[in-house]
């Protein structure tokens, strides 16, 4: 009688054994799978910017980044007086008084009476400060619809604060690689 229990349990645990094996084995060659094709995609990204970069070097106006100059007003300073369509504009934030809040503002200077404020971004003394990048990107709503939109003169006021504000340009070239992202929008 013994024999009869033993013998069908035996059956059952070894189809149990031999299922959960296949069932891994899919399992693994799925996420071989997606490994490989995560290895094709990033080189096909790697052939962009290849294929980027030749372009860049074989233009009449290549681009390469300026260097950093770091202009400053108080605590506040950008890395550069100048850049391109596409390139981020690097904000730093010295120690701030903790008293001190406001309003960074970042306007595009229309002419000697007209300003369009492009973003605002606060700040506050008692708070811990981050670092941060600022990209330009077009937008249908704000009525930036093309990147000559971009071009020109700039400035980054500190509302709120006695500082001077920090002028920038930003001239008509854009980072080979990014003319997508820079389509006319409206």
């Amino acid at each position: 009688m013994n024999t009869k229990i033993v013998i069908p349990i035996s059956v059952i645990i070894t189809i149990v054994i031999v299922i959960f094996i296949l069932t891994q084995n899919e399992i693994i060659e799925k996420e071989i799978s997606s490994e490989i094709n995560s290895s094709s995609e990033i080189q096909n990204i790697l052939n962009k910017i290849k294929e980027d970069k030749i372009k860049n070097d074989n233009s009449e106006n290549p681009y390469y980044p300026k260097e950093r100059e770091w202009i400053e007003s108080g605590p506040f300073m950008i890395d550069r007086s100048e850049y391109v369509i596409g390139e981020k504009i690097f904000i730093n934030i010295g120690k701030l008084d903790k008293n001190l809040k406001g309003q960074m503002i970042f306007s595009k200077i229309i002419n000697n009476t007209h300003s369009y404020n492009y973003k605002q971004i606060g700040f506050d003394g008692s708070k811990p400060q981050q670092n941060f990048y600022l990209g330009f990107s077009l937008n249908q709503m704000r009525g930036v619809c093309t990147p000559d939109f971009f071009v020109g003169d700039w400035e980054l006021i500190f509302e709120g604060t006695n500082f001077e504000s920090l002028k920038f340009k930003v001239i008509n070239q854009i980072i080979p690689g990014m003319e997508e992202n820079y389509e006319p929008v409206c």
